[in-house]
């Protein structure tokens, strides 16, 4: 990072299965609320894959402008583009460029993380029918149906890039547009390129989100290499980050949106910081299970580097810990390898996994922390073993040591760690 240049938060947005909005998400955490309820396609009673985290009572006509846009967007682009309408707002940047109308466009950028998105089964499944014809293969006939069927713009509705693309035109950032595609660390991963571009002088703020869906059933299908967790006794305890008895992660929805910028910008504008990003690293190291404790062990190490900070200073990680036997192991005993205590947050159990959007809303969270110096309860920690190395607060406590290490990690060895204080 170049001598004296801090790249500051200003602004969040959440889009999430407890609450929409950063408030809502906040209160919902710190009171245990869990997100996870039956799926519409589920079986009774319910399997793996049955249970999720799907945002309730979410309507993107009150966020998206102008509404017929809404025809070219599946839930995760709507979902994001509510979640930047929130950051935008939120850190006063909207009201300060209606007043400033002579401030370079060019210097806004729109950074995000993103995913596969998919459509549902239901979408294709009148196409599929007429294609079916029991003297030939369906494939003969599809190509010849869907054209006469399918919406012509169908395809730009399920783009990756499109959440960029449409926060880029609704809040005019001409600047650097740009979309990561990294699994789960595609969200931490676009931060790091935002800060990047920040520090490199071509943009002076950045609007960096995610979104990602893992409840839909042709996702569920795609991702089928993830163990899903097994039946519980009810659906909010079904996803069990760390604990000893997890069997897999449960899908989740959800969107959220940070405004970087430099503190230059933020001090000239009066904009209040609500944290700094005072280190991050990405490394990658390949492992033969799911999850790489060496590259997590890397990044962490990297971040706490640049930043000039030692791992005591840590007083809460906000972790990626799903339900994953392997992948949970792997985070914890990098944990364990680098921390010596801390408080652990684990959102997933409230929220389910979101896909892309996971990483971005665990650094959201992080930003909550500071801004409300307390750490949010873990939710499922009673089922935690009495001798886990870390403090499992099981009601929300004061957040003593202001520096905040997020975590995220991929299956494949990809490894995020970003330090706010």
């Amino acid at each position: 990072m170049p001598q004296g240049l801090q790249v500051v938060v200003t602004g969040i947005g959440a889009v999430t299965p407890i609450g929409v909005g950063a408030d809502s998400y906040w209160n919902a955490l710190c009171n245990k609320k869990s997100g996870l309820t039956t799926l519409p396609h589920a079986s009774s009673p319910p399997q793996p894959g049955d249970i999720g985290g799907i945002i309730p009572d979410f309507d993107p006509k009150a966020f998206v402008r102008p509404r017929k846009a809404l025809k070219v967007m599946c839930r995760e682009l709507q979902t994001s583009f509510a979640a930047s309408r929130m950051a935008f707002t939120d850190s006063g940047f909207e009201a300060f460029l209606d007043q400033e109308a002579s401030f370079d466009r060019g210097r806004i950028g729109t950074v995000f993380g993103s995913e596969m998105f998919y459509g549902s089964p239901e979408e294709l499944a009148g196409t599929i029918d007429t294609s079916d014809d029991p003297e030939s293969s369906p494939i003969v006939h599809f190509g010849k149906v869907a054209m006469k069927e399918i919406y012509p713009l169908w395809m730009l509705k399920y783009l990756p890039n499109m959440a960029a693309c449409h926060v880029g035109i609704a809040v005019q950032a001409f600047g650097p547009n740009n979309t990561l595609v990294l699994g789960d660390t595609s969200g931490p991963a676009a931060i790091l390129e935002s800060m990047s571009c920040i520090e490199r002088g071509i943009a002076d703020a950045v609007f960096s989100g995610a979104a990602g869906n893992r409840t839909n059933e042709s996702g569920i299908v795609y991702h089928g290499r993830v163990p899903l967790a097994p039946a519980a006794s009810s659906p909010e305890n079904w996803s069990r980050p760390f604990a000893p008895d997890r069997g897999g992660m449960v899908g989740g929805e959800a969107a959220a949106t940070l405004l970087l910028e430099s503190s230059e910008l933020a001090t000239r504008r009066g904009a209040k910081t609500l944290a700094t990003v005072v280190g991050s690293a990405v490394r990658f190291v390949p492992s033969q299970q799911r999850g790489s404790q060496r590259a997590i062990e890397l990044a962490i190490q990297a971040a706490l580097k640049q930043a000039g900070r030692q791992s005591e200073e840590i007083g809460l990680v906000v972790s990626h810990a799903m339900g994953d036997p392997e992948q949970d192991a792997a985070e914890l005993q990098a944990l364990t390898s680098q921390l010596s205590q801390a408080a652990i947050t684990t959102p997933m159990a409230s929220t389910g996994h979101c896909g892309a959007a996971s990483g971005t809303l665990a650094v959201v969270t992080g930003v909550l922390a500071l801004q409300h110096g307390t750490v949010p309860p873990a939710r499922t920690s009673e089922a935690w073993h009495k001798d886990f190395p870390f403090t499992l607060p099981s009601e929300p406590q004061p957040l003593e040591k202001r520096l905040v290490l997020c975590v995220c990690h991929t299956a494949q060895g990809h490894a995020v760690a970003i330090l706010l204080a």
